[in-house]
């Protein structure tokens, strides 16, 4: 307690019946003032105690503190021993997440490049099909322009011949016949030495069928009997077919008891016309000296085997021709070649072969084509095509 406090009790105790009857007030301000002084003291020792408790309070909290905060420090001491031991491990593991994300990128590069690729190789199929199908349509559309073409063309076959056999009556000098005076009249007939050659127009019943077109001709052969029972009629009859068909004939010749039937192309019309146009000149056999009617039996047997050459011939050529289609097609058929293949028709589409033109009431000069038979034979030696004949070389 404060002193002064402490002394103005005392000399309020120590105060005498008079001071304390006439200056009362100044006892009453007095004990005021040390009243309010205890109070006051007894709420700081309040205070006190109570700061006291708090202080043991946190001296407590501090030993747990303190302890805590060794812990602590241990735990640290641990971790920066377990950090000195990490840090390589996590210098590591930086490296490894930086290989991984650059693994990533590159993987993400490969994905972009083969997703481009996919999209790339999907569009070239989309392309390679359009254009197979564009190809396909296309084929389609020539096989059936072919075979409209190919059905013109035999149906415009009997029309074709009729026209042809009239031009080389014209030109060689021999007989038409337009009025035919027994029944049913065939397409085309001739007249040499009295006598009714006929020359029949056929062709097949359908564009894309060959494999019949045999039995087809074997029936209209029997059918010629018809014609061939008149006396008048040469007993060597001519069916002409169209040049495209010849090599699907295995038979040329059909021979009966009482005619014979030859199967022709339009190509051996001339050759053959020709031929049966010498035998005019059998009537004047026995006027001709032996040596020329040796002579034109020479030319007459030779112009027999050359019309039968020139038909084996071009059967020949037409089967090895289409053998040779079916390998070269079998050659660029693989899928490494289809660039190839697929060249080879556009280029086949732009190939013309024109062959030499026969102009109406022109006749072939002989002179022309057998100069131009020597610039061939010329040509051919010279690029070592053919052997030269020394003998036919010292001739000329």
């Amino acid at each position: 307690m404060n002193n002064s406090y402490i002394e103005k009790i005392k000399k309020i105790i120590n105060t005498s019946l008079f001071n304390r009857i006439f200056y009362w007030k100044n006892t009453i301000i007095s004990l005021s003032e040390i009243k309010q002084y205890l109070e006051q003291y007894n709420q700081i020792n309040d205070k006190i105690d109570y700061l006291e408790s708090e202080i043991t309070s946190l001296k407590i909290d501090n030993k747990a503190e303190l302890k805590m905060s060794e812990n602590l420090k241990t735990k640290i001491k641990i971790l920066e021993n377990e950090k000195e031991v990490l840090s390589p491990l996590k210098i590591k593991n930086i490296e490894l997440t930086n290989e991984l994300n650059k693994m990533k990128q590159e993987e993400h590069s490969k994905d972009s490049v083969r997703d481009a690729q996919i999209a790339k190789y999907e569009q070239f199929e989309n392309n390679a099909r359009e254009r197979e199908e564009a190809i396909r349509k296309k084929q389609e559309q020539d096989s059936i322009q072919k075979e409209e073409l190919l059905r013109k063309t035999w149906q415009d076959h009997e029309e074709n011949i009729n026209n042809t056999i009239k031009l080389i009556c014209q030109e060689e000098a021999i007989t038409y016949v337009d009025e035919w005076h027994h029944d049913k009249k065939p397409d085309n007939v001739i007249k040499i030495c009295n006598e009714y050659i006929v020359f029949d127009a056929k062709s097949p019943l359908k564009t894309h069928i060959l494999s019949n077109f045999q039995t087809y001709i074997k029936d209209q052969v029997n059918k010629l009997s018809k014609y061939a029972s008149h006396k008048d009629v040469k007993n060597h009859l001519f069916l002409v077919v169209p040049d495209n068909t010849i090599h699907a004939l295995k038979m040329l010749t059909y021979n009966d008891s009482n005619y014979c039937v030859h199967i022709i192309s339009q190509q051996a019309l001339r050759i053959t016309m020709w031929s049966l146009k010498q035998i005019e000149l059998y009537e004047f056999a026995d006027k001709l000296s032996p040596e020329d009617r040796e002579n034109l039996a020479r030319v007459f047997a030779g112009s027999q085997s050359y019309i039968k050459r020139s038909i084996q011939i071009h059967n020949d050529l037409n089967e090895k021709g289409l053998d040779l289609i079916e390998q070269n097609m079998k050659l660029i058929s693989k899928d490494s070649l289809k660039s190839i293949k697929e060249n080879a028709i556009e280029f086949e589409k732009g190939d013309i072969l024109n062959v030499s033109k026969q102009n109406r009431g022109k006749i072939i000069d002989l002179d022309e084509e057998n100069n131009r038979q020597k610039e061939i034979k010329f040509k051919a030696e010279t690029r070592t095509i053919i052997a030269p004949d020394k003998k036919n070389i010292d001739t000329n």
